[in-house]
C-alpha cells in the first residue's frame, strides 16, 4: 500500500470527483488523459495509464478551466498489485483559492 494519508492526517476535505484531468508533462510532445477520482484544496487523486514518479511535477488541466494549468507534484503511486494500482495521489504546488 502506498504511504497514503489517512482522512485525519489531510489538510482539507477530500470530494468525490468525476472529472477529465489532462496531464501536462514535460519533456513530452502529447498531452494525456486521467480521470479524477477525489479531490480537496490541496490535491487529488487520478487514475492513469501514464507511469509516474514521486516527487514528478506536472501540470493539470481541468476539464472544468480548459485554459488555466495546475501545478502538482506526484506524492504516492498504487502498487501493481494492489487495488490502487494505476492511481497516483497529486498535491496542487499552490492550494486552490477555494475549498471544492
Amino acid at each position: 500500500m502506498p504511504d497514503v494519508p489517512n482522512a485525519v492526517e489531510r489538510r482539507s476535505q477530500r470530494k468525490a470527483a468525476e472529472l477529465v484531468v489532462t496531464l501536462v508533462i514535460e519533456g513530452e510532445e502529447a498531452d494525456h488523459l486521467a480521470n479524477a477520482i477525489d479531490m480537496s484544496q490541496h490535491g487529488l487523486r487520478l487514475q492513469t495509464d501514464v507511469t509516474l514518479a514521486t516527487g514528478q511535477r506536472v501540470g493539470l488541466l481541468l476539464s472544468d478551466t480548459p485554459n488555466y494549468v495546475i501545478s502538482a507534484r506526484v506524492v504516492w503511486l498504487g502498487r501493481a498489485d494492489s487495488e490502487q494500482a494505476g492511481e497516483a495521489g497529486l498535491e496542487f504546488i499552490k492550494p486552490l483559492a477555494a475549498p471544492v
